[in-house]
């Protein structure tokens, strides 16, 4: 059953959604620094040519993005595969933090 008016459904999986986007948020801020550095290099290809045109812009396209498919996938909460993608992109981005803090400790 859904009900209508009721901004948060689901608390626990709202804190996975802004989990998700703060740990985005991380990644982007992260790999600048990085492709600064010289240490790594952004391993999309659309996001790689809007980083080096402005990293502003390209900081904004990447949240942009990663808001409005999370804020997607927690409106069709009501779905279990909605649910199984907010879970996916708190995981693959755990996976890409732990990435980010190797980087920084090994290169120092």
């Amino acid at each position: 059953m859904v009900r209508e008016g009721v901004l948060f459904r689901d608390s626990r999986l709202f804190l996975y959604t802004l989990t998700a986007l703060a740990m985005s948020g991380y990644d982007a801020v992260a790999t600048m620094q990085h492709i600064g550095r010289g240490v790594a290099a952004e391993g999309n290809p659309l996001m790689e040519s809007l980083i080096q045109r402005n990293a502003v812009v390209f900081f904004l396209v990447k949240m942009a993005i990663t808001a409005v498919c999370l804020m997607l996938c927690y409106s069709f909460s009501h779905l279990k595969s909605a649910r199984l993608g907010i879970r996916m992109a708190v995981g693959i981005y755990s996976v890409v933090c732990v990435y980010h803090v190797a980087i920084v400790m090994l290169a120092g």
